[in-house]
């Protein structure tokens, strides 16, 4: 994930429909630190973003247009000490991504998700397989996660969203970390940006077959997805990283639930990526 993150492809290359062209980003123009008098990024907040200033809203989820309102201005986040612009708004610690402003994102700095991440071995087809949600804004396959509620427990989050998106109940805070921190997604802007907690759980082939799976509403379908090395690959933004560390982490530590010819599964899928 580091370099990926370092220069956010994602977040300078890609972006949703509704959002202005990005502003161009060379990698060596990314860092803050670099100078680019030339910048000029687009400003853009999402109308269903201004919607919910929290404000003017008593009902809503986001944060104030004015920055002058936060409560807490966000100093630190999992990736660190944050810089703050002129106007006291966080910067993104990965640099520069060609858009300003929030985006779709609700608020200032840091928005939290949590991505649960759950696999199994398919014995019939000597295969990897994991849970995942068809995105219903743009068709993408994805780990079941959202967004983490003030105040929410990781863990909490963890196991409601894969309720929610799957129809699975599992505790999650079983799990094993793989990752808490920045990630590369096509809505980041340079003062809105996701940072996720990523936890793996791997269950038995059994198991995995017993669990009735209903797709939430914001999702098209849920399905145990077929792992390939061009699937993996396809999957919403850094989700292909976070799923390719937790089998990275299931063969160098091995589980209960992992037998020696499913390690040799999961091995042959990693040499292949």
């Amino acid at each position: 994930m580091t370099e990926q993150a370092v220069l956010h492809l994602k977040a300078r290359f890609e972006k949703p429909a509704q959002y202005p062209e990005r502003f161009p980003v060379p990698d060596s123009l990314v860092s803050w630190e670099s100078e680019y008098p030339d910048y000029s990024p687009p400003y853009y907040v999402a109308p269903v973003v201004l919607q919910n200033d929290s404000s003017s809203n008593p009902g809503g989820w986001a944060d104030p247009e004015e920055i002058s309102l936060l409560k807490e201005i966000p100093r630190r986040s999992f990736a660190g000490m944050l810089q703050q612009d002129g106007e006291g708004r966080a910067l993104n610690p990965a640099g520069r991504t060609g858009v300003a402003g929030r985006g779709l994102l609700g608020k200032w700095g840091p928005n939290y998700a949590a991505d649960p991440i759950i696999t199994c071995i398919n014995r019939r087809d000597r295969g990897v397989e994991l849970l995942a949600v068809q995105r219903s804004d743009n068709g993408q396959w994805a780990i079941p996660g959202g967004m983490v509620d003030r105040g929410e427990e990781i863990s909490a989050t963890l196991t409601r969203e894969l309720m929610e998106e799957t129809g699975v109940t599992l505790d999650m805070s079983r799990g094993c970390l793989i990752y808490q921190g920045y990630v590369d997604d096509p809505r980041n802007t340079d003062h809105a940006w996701m940072e996720t907690t990523a936890k793996h759980l791997h269950l038995e082939p059994e198991t995995a077959r017993r669990l009735d799976l209903v797709a939430g509403s914001d999702a098209r379908a849920v399905r145990w997805l077929a792992l390939t090395p061009e699937g993996i690959g396809k999957l919403y933004a850094s989700h292909c990283a976070l799923v390719k560390a937790s089998l990275v982490e299931l063969v160098r530590v091995g589980r209960a639930a992992v037998t020696q010819s499913e390690r040799e599964i999961v091995e042959k899928l990693l040499q292949a990526l």
